[in-house]
């Protein structure tokens, strides 16, 4: 869909075109490098603890650091360990004795009150106001209890009670053990007595239990003390693409110490990256750049062709910077709508380096990861494998299902090498899914709209342009019959040779409908269009009937920008008669000087060209002129048809008009044969019937 140009012909010397080059790789490295090092400076981290994270965040280099926070935890949980430091106040029998001298003194205390309650010396009430003021260890639950008591049955309940005491503190009793065995003594009071007096009798043992060990608290301290500084700092490794942050988590204090430690946390510039950024953006630069200038010259002299790839190259690289560590992100962006695009524009080829390119910018970006990398290639290239001409939207169909089960097979692939859960495999599943949706939506959406935009044709023009309804191939119906008969022949003829050798036979048809569209200008200028009226080129002499002749050409290029036809197929209306010779008017200027070639200037007979540039250019020029050609036969059986078709053909070759058209001798033999077998079916003889039998076509059609 493009006019090739050599060298030469655009006009660039090796210095233009080194230039060129360099311009654009520099343009287009300084961009890459800005995206690649976006994430030097901008985007850092200013996190804490309990946040929840936005996006994955992966270890762009290898790092050891003490942990303050691991280390921390571990003295803690040493210190933890450490037992509490006893030390014995006094030996357990002289606390016996303490605490059982301590009951004494309580018990002859309330035995004296209730001797002095049975002497009638105090009232019952004024026993419990006495218990309250001598005796304070009895609880006030209790008093109404003992004032009631006879001497005997306290007595009683005091021995059960000194009993518990003397046998508990028999042994050690720790200060940190003291409310577990208060609690245990009342377990010892003697089953004997009432509950009432069980519980009298366990409360006062229980009271007077006192420990003989207590706790050294600055020996514990000390000792734990030694036991923190026993721990050695925790050492913690973090590896080069280890994910230290998952989007979705709350980060630890563990994650911010790796930050910090990794510099994630400020803004850094370091030498290294910054070099291996401008590296990378230099070399897929220039690979590009050279691979265009090397193997896509159609691509590379066209400026809106440059620029639509190199465009879409950097609008993609920013979507993969702006998803890069995401780890659904990076697998939604539908980066195979840009290599499609490019593939439909441009070329299959120029896509396939785009997936590529495309391809390293992803690995590189989320951190040298294999994974993006394969996916974005393997995408691209099935999507480009599975495309073939976007002529009807099915087409597209097709590349979606190919797409989601590549985009499927790879998720599923790393995941089993990965080692990942059935939902992380699931999820990635469902996003190759949304991603071939995306990617096919958006090339559908967008490429007609970029080809309008960037002056590319599209299969989409091509076949609107062919409907027959068109206003312009309407017009060249109803205003020159003849020229239209003629193209609609010559695309035939166009259309079958491009598919023989390989050429575009979708365009060739096109640019053959259109070729002579400047005859419109001045139809009767023409033969085709006089059906058997006078030939005004009899009344006018070999010059300015050339003159009129040729200048259909820069009419139909007038037309066809007058009606919005794409600049490809405007191309073909000078390339279809190169810079060929009128024959007919140079002969007869020839005659009218008598034969004297020196009087006649060739160059003014011949077309203004050029010469045509492509294939399907050359198809055209050679259709032309043996339809018209083959036409004025009388006779158009095989061997008639093929000696003019050789003829025709064969002065084209001798006059260099098909020497830029890359056409080789091959290819010039299979037109010959397209042109005649196609020719033979369009003049094929017919049953000649009686006067008064209708042929059976005519019957259907008179029906």
């Amino acid at each position: 869909m493009f006019i090739p140009r050599t060298l030469s012909e655009t006009g660039n010397g090796p210095n233009t075109l080194l230039w060129r080059a360099v311009g654009v790789g520099a343009v287009v490295s300084a961009s890459l490098f800005l995206i690649l090092s976006a994430n030097i400076t901008l985007g850092q981290e200013n996190l804490e603890a309990g946040q929840i994270a936005e996006r994955d965040i992966r270890a762009p280099r290898d790092a050891t650091f003490d942990s303050v926070s691991e280390t921390e935890a571990a003295r803690e949980a040493a210190a933890e360990s450490v037992q509490d430091v006893p030390q014995m106040i006094e030996p357990p029998a002289d606390n016996r004795d303490d605490q059982l001298g301590a009951f004494d003194m309580v018990d002859r205390g309330v035995t004296r009150i209730l001797q002095l309650r049975e002497g009638g010396t105090l009232t019952a009430e004024g026993v419990s106001t006495r218990l309250a003021t001598d005796v304070p260890e009895i609880s006030p639950l209790h008093r109404i209890l003992v004032a009631e008591m006879s001497v005997p049955r306290w007595e009683v309940v005091a021995e059960a009670a000194r009993g518990a005491i003397e046998s508990t503190l028999a042994v050690s009793i720790r200060e940190d053990e003291l409310l577990r065995v208060r609690s245990s003594v009342r377990d010892l009071i003697t089953n004997n007595l009432s509950d009432e007096e069980r519980d009298l009798a366990g409360d006062l043992a229980a009271s007077l239990i006192e420990p003989n060990v207590v706790i050294n608290d600055e020996l514990t301290e000390e000792a734990r003390a030694q036991a923190r500084a026993e721990v050695p700092p925790v050492p913690v490794e973090v590896l080069r693409g280890e994910a230290i942050i998952t989007e979705g988590d709350r980060l630890t204090v563990g994650d911010i110490e790796k930050l910090v430690e990794l510099g994630l946390t400020r803004p850094s510039v370091q030498a290294e990256t910054v070099v291996g950024n401008a590296l990378i953006a230099i070399l897929v630069a220039s690979i590009l750049v050279g691979y265009l200038l090397r193997f896509e010259p159609e691509i590379w002299y066209r400026n809106r062709s440059v620029l639509l790839f190199f465009l879409a190259l950097v609008v993609s690289a920013v979507a993969i910077r702006i998803a890069a560590d995401r780890t659904l992100w990076a697998f939604a962006v539908p980066i195979a709508a840009t290599v499609l695009l490019i593939g439909i524009l441009l070329r299959n080829s120029a896509g396939m380096a785009m997936a590529g390119a495309l391809a390293v910018l992803a690995g590189v970006m989320n951190r040298d990861a294999l994974e993006p990398a394969v996916y974005v290639l393997a995408g691209g290239t099935v999507a480009l494998l599975t495309i073939t001409r976007a002529e009807r939207l099915n087409a597209f169909v097709r590349v979606f299902v190919a797409l989601a089960a590549t985009n499927i097979a790879v998720a599923t692939a790393f995941s089993l090498l990965g080692q990942r859960d059935l939902a992380a495999v699931l999820q990635l599943a469902a996003i190759g899914l949304v991603n071939a949706f995306l990617s096919v939506i958006l090339a559908v959406g967008s490429f007609a709209m970029l080809g309008n935009v960037f002056g590319i044709m599209t299969v989409f023009q091509l076949l609107e342009l062919a409907n027959p309804s068109n206003r312009l191939l309407r017009r060249l119906l109803l205003e020159t019959p003849g020229t239209y008969h003629h193209s609609v022949m010559v695309g035939n003829l166009a259309e079958r040779a491009a598919e023989t050798i390989g050429a575009d036979p979708l365009l060739a048809r096109v640019a053959a409908y259109y070729h002579d569209i400047g005859k419109m200008k001045n139809p009767l200028a023409f033969i085709e269009n006089q059906a058997g009226a006078h030939n005004i080129h009899d009344d006018l002499n070999a010059e300015t009937s050339a003159r009129i002749i040729g200048g259909h050409i820069r009419d139909g290029i007038d037309l066809g920008y007058e009606h919005g036809l794409p600049v490809q197929v405007i191309g073909y209306i000078p390339q279809h008669h190169g810079t060929s010779v009128m024959t007919y008017f140079h002969q007869k200027a020839l005659r009218e000087v008598g034969g004297r070639e020196d009087l006649v200037n060739e160059g003014t007979y011949r077309y203004p060209g050029p010469k045509p540039q492509s294939r399907e250019a050359a198809i055209i020029m050679l259709a032309d002129g043996v339809e018209a050609s083959v036409r004025s036969l009388d006779e158009k059986d095989e061997e008639s048809i093929r000696g003019m078709v050789d003829r025709i053909v064969d002065a084209r070759v001798e006059d260099g008009q098909l020497d830029d058209a890359e056409l080789t001798l091959k290819n010039i033999r299979q037109i010959k044969d397209a042109f005649v077998g196609q020719l033979l079916g369009m003049y094929h003889s017919r049953i000649k019937y009686p006067d008064n039998v209708v042929p059976m076509d005519q019957r259907r059609e008179q029906a």
